[in-house]
């Protein structure tokens, strides 16, 4: 009966340490399970800090692209309304001429109204004569005798359209000779 007794306890022994083997395993396989898992967290949320960034990016790409091209279109519309006016101010320009020889009252009125519409557009004529020539905005066509660099006579008048320059204005300058 010792004997048994003894292969008994040998047994118990060897299953209490297969179960501690186990146990063991078991607890080294879930700190690793959970090693994983970490790492796999860790990737994760460092992917999803990329694609928050990357997601940033393309929207403020977007907003830019947005004011972009809203300022593109506000330009073009600038442009067609500049050549359009370039092309009516020559009509302006008959209709002033008509008026020098004419006492109509009609062409007088046309030609206030005009000027009021170019004005409501912020669109004003350069003043010139008596004033000292400014290559920026005049063009001197001739000169004649006169105080030098003074604005004698507007052959054609220029305008500015909200600040800039819509057409110059051509004019007599004086060669300071008198």
């Amino acid at each position: 009966m010792d004997k048994s007794k003894k292969n008994e306890e040998k047994k118990n022994n060897e299953t209490e340490g297969k179960e501690i083997i186990r146990e063991t395993k078991g607890t080294e396989e879930k700190e690793e399970i959970q090693e994983n898992n970490d790492t796999k967290v860790q990737a994760l949320e460092q992917q999803v800090k990329e694609l928050d960034n990357k997601w940033k990016r393309a929207l403020a790409d977007y907003q830019n692209q947005e004011k972009r091209t809203q300022e593109e279109r506000i330009e073009w519309i600038k442009s067609a309304n500049r050549d359009l006016l370039l092309r009516i101010l020559p009509i302006l320009d008959t209709l002033i001429s008509a008026k020098q020889h004419s006492e109509d009252q009609a062409l007088t009125v046309s030609i206030s109204q005009f000027l009021g519409i170019l004005k409501d557009e912020n669109i004003t004529r350069i003043e010139t004569v008596g004033k000292e020539f400014n290559p920026n905005c005049m063009e001197a066509i001739t000169t004649e005798e006169g105080k030098e660099n003074e604005v004698l006579k507007e052959l054609r008048a220029g305008y500015m359209l909200n600040d800039k320059i819509l057409r110059v204005a051509q004019v007599t300058v004086g060669n300071g000779k008198s």
